[in-house]
């Protein structure tokens, strides 16, 4: 059981530390939405100061590098928050955090839930995860390939955002693989499973 348990802490670490780095993207995806809006909404005051106060060009200037930069800030939010739901997904795996629907779940034993858990996984998770790995990889590979870039005046290159889907899919896949081993030497041992199910309160 130990090497087992070995294999399954080294992928439930890698996801922890990745669920972090996502973690760091909901508050920079908050930032960057916050000074997006606040540049967006204080443009007229900035026109404003510039009419009644000077400044040298100043505000200008401000509005100059807002314009040109304006979708690069809209699409940094959709970038950040891709992230933050692709490379998250496997810590909220782990957690038995992610959205189930429930049937049949609650209502069963924990040795049943243990035997949906292994079987979804098996015979589920893992086939849709690298399926979807097969299609999103080439997918990505052309963008980079080509160099894509967002068809907005100023828009961010594509391929980061699209390596984002089979670099999360390999992640939840590889948690899906540690959950499989617990699962199995939760029904073959004395191991308890760390997160158990809560049934949701409505």
């Amino acid at each position: 059981m130990s090497p087992l348990l070995t294999v399954t802490g080294w992928i439930d670490e890698l996801s922890r530390r990745i669920g972090i780095v996502a973690i760091y993207f909901v508050l920079f995806a908050s930032l960057v939405c916050a000074f997006n809006a606040f540049l967006r909404y204080s443009i007229g005051g900035l026109i404003w100061l510039e009419q009644n106060v000077g400044g040298a060009g100043l505000f200008r200037g401000i509005l100059g590098v807002y314009g040109r930069n304006s979708n690069s800030l809209s699409e940094a939010q959709w970038y950040l928050f891709a992230g933050m739901v692709m490379l998250g997904g496997a810590w909220t795996f782990k957690l038995n955090e992610h959205v189930r629907v429930d049937l049949v779940y609650g209502s069963v034993s924990e040795r049943t839930r243990t035997w949906i858990d292994l079987l979804g996984g098996i015979f589920f998770l893992l086939p849709i995860c690298a399926l979807m790995i097969y299609f999103t990889w080439p997918w990505f590979v052309l963008s980079w390939v080509t160099n894509e870039a967002s068809s907005n005046s100023g828009g961010l290159p594509l391929w980061p955002v699209k390596l984002s889907l089979p670099v999360g899919f390999a992640l939840v896949g590889l948690q899906g693989i540690s959950e499989i081993i617990k699962c199995y030497l939760a029904l073959t041992s004395d191991y308890v499973r760390e997160f158990a199910y809560e049934k949701p309160v409505q």
